[in-house]
């Protein structure tokens, strides 16, 4: 199954401390981590998990950085179409985990790209039966719709927070998975992100809200999930790993809405239970 994520790729600093970090002072870290992060690529990874693997379309370059991302990613079933010309300066995030598993993160983005579609990236989405889209690199991400829009490809729009171009997008879109940051953007709730997606035009819609319900509809139906009750440990990144695993799930159940969001549920659920970006990835079941 063709599975592809278009967007943000950053280096990702992770430092986890015993205390809530105090503006102005030293302090000692518990845990430091440096690997690929940023929405598509985490979505990517974990796509790659589910499924066996994933292609991503991104922007990296050729320094170290993007080296160390690239191998990453690699490393973890991912199949990487790099954009970047040269002197391409990859994104950066520090990102701080505090001992009740919450994260901040101060990180660069992608939404002022440019960069557009390589005839690889043309080739993978020819072939695609699924493609993500987290709104960065958005020439390239237009470029794509307008690709797969007269195909039976499935595509999803992670919507952590309202991001312009993607907004133009909605239309165009089969799913729309959006957050509380993403309603409070808007002016909203929770329900009304729902039905300002709707009508835009897009086909079905998906809200969530952190340890709290999942609400969704679509054409044949809607429902909400709540997620099972869990001691978080680390939430960088749940909100990624749960629009990987929709994308995967979109795949493995037909377009089953309902059951993609069950198991995106469950597969954020299980991130947050573990340190670390990457070992909780042996958990998911392929």
């Amino acid at each position: 199954m063709g599975a592809v994520c278009l967007g943000l790729t950053n280096l990702d600093l992770v430092q986890r401390v015993s205390n809530p970090p105090e503006i102005g002072r030293k302090q000692v870290v518990e845990f430091t981590e440096l690997c690929a992060g940023g929405p598509a690529a985490n979505a990517a990874i974990t796509a790659a998990a589910l499924l066996g693997e994933c292609t991503l379309i991104t922007g990296l370059g050729a320094s170290p950085a993007a080296e160390l991302c690239r191998a990453d990613l690699t490393a973890h079933g991912v199949r990487v179409l790099d954009l970047a010309p040269a002197g391409w300066q990859l994104p950066t995030s520090a990102c701080v985990i505090t001992p009740d598993g919450e994260r901040t993160v101060f990180s660069q983005s992608a939404l002022g790209s440019r960069l557009q579609l390589s005839d690889r990236a043309r080739e993978a989405l020819a072939y695609a039966d699924a493609l993500l889209l987290d709104g960065h690199h958005p020439v390239a991400a237009g470029m794509a719709i307008g690709l797969v829009a007269d195909g039976d490809c499935v595509t999803l729009l992670d919507a952590g927070s309202v991001k312009p171009a993607a907004e133009s997008w909605l239309s165009w879109l089969d799913v729309v998975a959006g957050s509380a940051d993403y309603a409070s953007g808007l002016g909203t709730d929770l329900d009304g992100a729902l039905a300002h997606v709707v009508d835009a035009g897009a086909t079905a819609a998906v809200m969530t809200d952190g340890p709290r319900e999942v609400i969704w509809c679509h054409p044949t139906g809607a429902g909400r999930v709540v997620p099972p009750a869990v001691e978080a440990i680390d939430t960088l990144g749940a909100g990624d790993a749960f629009h990987g695993a929709l994308l995967a799930g979109l795949l493995t159940h037909d377009g089953d809405l309902g059951e993609a969001v069950q198991m995106a549920v469950v597969t954020a659920s299980t991130r947050v239970t573990t340190a670390g970006s990457r070992s909780w990835l042996a958990q998911l079941r392929v």
